[in-house]
């Protein structure tokens, strides 16, 4: 109700609120209607008077296909829960922690290899020196 001029009720004195229409006759057309009710005693005052001038037949198409589309939208948006986000994120972990386990078994697999090669080639050494000494102390 944060709008100048105040359009005020004729029967309860009070300023009216300013809705939208989303009809197809009038969309986006603002009005004024007042809704006057009494904890005991509820009852309407009703249509006031339109704030905009009508629109021409081609802003009306135009308007109503744009609010069907928001509204096939957040009906869109509304049926994609945070759980389906969920699994998909979840899927998506399981599949990286399985790369994730197959490079640390290729890493822990390469790293097993140089030390079973440096062993060779420290027994290789050894045996070579066990040679050399036998042949230098005779």
């Amino acid at each position: 109700m944060d709008y100048e001029p105040a359009m005020i009720c004729g029967r309860c004195g009070r300023k009216a609120p300013r809705w939208i229409s989303w009809s197809p006759a009038n969309p986006s057309r603002r009005y004024y209607f007042c809704v006057d009710s009494h904890v005991s005693i509820p009852h309407q005052h009703g249509f006031i008077d339109w704030h905009d001038t009508p629109t021409t037949p081609f802003l009306r198409q135009l308007l109503g296909d744009l609010q069907d589309k928001v509204w096939r939208l957040e009906d869109e948006l509304a049926g994609q829960t945070p759980e389906g986000e969920v699994v998909l994120l979840r899927e998506e972990l399981e599949k990286k922690n399985a790369l994730v386990a197959e490079m640390g078994a290729r890493c822990d697999s390469k790293h097993e290899m140089e030390m079973y090669k440096s062993l060779f080639y420290g027994m290789v050494l050894f045996v070579a020196g066990l040679v050399a000494g036998f042949f230098l102390f005779q």
